[in-house]
């Protein structure tokens, strides 16, 4: 009697256990294969649904380490955060991109990766008369993208890109030079100035930063050691709107005026926008800050024939 006894209560726990066990062997409705998670990622990625597409995207992750689909949904998943945009998404953003590039350094994608690196902080960037955190960030990894992918696509982006943050970092630097100058400080006007100078030599305000110079050593008492910063506005700036300014003090310094050099005249002419301004308040002297397009070709799923897109998801 106790022997049935103990062997219905055996049976009883074994059913309670057990529901609706799946047999070893047979294949689960639930898990979907790597192939049908990855576009159904993409179709939710279109859709603009980053949190469904970052599930997907995980799951695949995570069950199919060897997946031939690894490297797109890592880049996928960075780029779900980046899309979705806000500070803390770009900071999640850069993060997953970095993680692309240590898992995936040789990867076909590696560049764009880079490229998105630089665009979370692009995405950021403030006035010339703001932080300049980000666009130093910025100029950092443009930098990298340029010294490290030297024969990639992307790589007149991401120069035309370095261009215009150094633009906006010179245009910040220039700022408090003025602010110096107003307050009579001089040699702190000079610093700053000489600091854009070695650092940023295809500032298209440089025109600017040597009349702040010369105006500077004139009202330092030392007009003739400003005679060199007039003289290469004349030279060197043909086009520029603080031209007639310096032949004044050229002439007042009883200065020879010197001729326009001939390939900086031809090189002012093919800019679309000649440099502005007169005097050392006058309109354009520290007009600032130049626009980065936050606009980037690099690889994104929202591209219908890019890496990431569904047909490229086609075995």
């Amino acid at each position: 009697m106790r022997r049935w006894l103990v062997l219905a209560l055996l049976l009883t726990f074994a059913g309670a256990g057990c529901g609706k066990k799946v047999p070893v062997g047979a294949k689960s409705n639930l898990v979907e294969r790597d192939r049908d998670l990855y576009l159904n990622a993409m179709q939710a990625m279109k859709k603009s649904r980053f949190i469904q597409a970052r599930l997907l995207l995980q799951t695949l992750l995570e069950t199919y380490e060897n997946s031939e689909y690894s490297a797109q949904a890592k880049y996928a998943y960075a780029e779900s955060f980046y899309r979705e945009a806000g500070h803390g998404n770009l900071i999640s953003a850069e993060s997953e991109f970095r993680k692309f590039l240590t898992f995936f350094p040789d990867h076909e994608l590696s560049d764009d990766a880079q490229m998105m690196v630089a665009m979370t902080h692009v995405r950021q960037l403030e006035r010339p008369d703001r932080d300049n955190t980000e666009a130093q960030l910025a100029e950092y990894e443009l930098n990298e993208m340029v010294n490290k992918f030297p024969d990639s696509p992307l790589l007149e982006e991401a120069k035309e890109k370095l261009r215009g943050v150094q633009e906006l970092i010179a245009e910040g630097i220039l700022g408090p030079a003025k602010q110096y100058y107003m307050r009579r400080a001089y040699p702190a006007v000079l610093d700053r100035c000489a600091e854009i100078l070695k650092k940023y030599p295809a500032f298209s305000g440089t025109d600017r930063v040597l009349y702040l110079m010369g105006e500077t050593m004139r009202k330092s008492s030392q007009p003739e050691q400003g005679a060199a910063f007039y003289a290469q506005i004349v030279r060197d700036h043909p086009l520029s709107g603080l031209v007639g300014d310096a032949k004044k003090r050229l002439v007042e310094l009883k200065v020879a005026v010197p001729d326009p050099n001939p390939v900086a005249l031809e090189r002012a002419k093919q800019q679309t926008t000649p440099a502005e301004g007169k005097g050392l308040l006058g309109l354009g002297l520290f007009k600032g800050g130049a626009g980065v397009s936050t606009e980037t070709k690099a690889a994104s799923v929202k591209n219908p024939v890019g890496v990431l897109s569904i047909e490229a998801g086609q075995p």
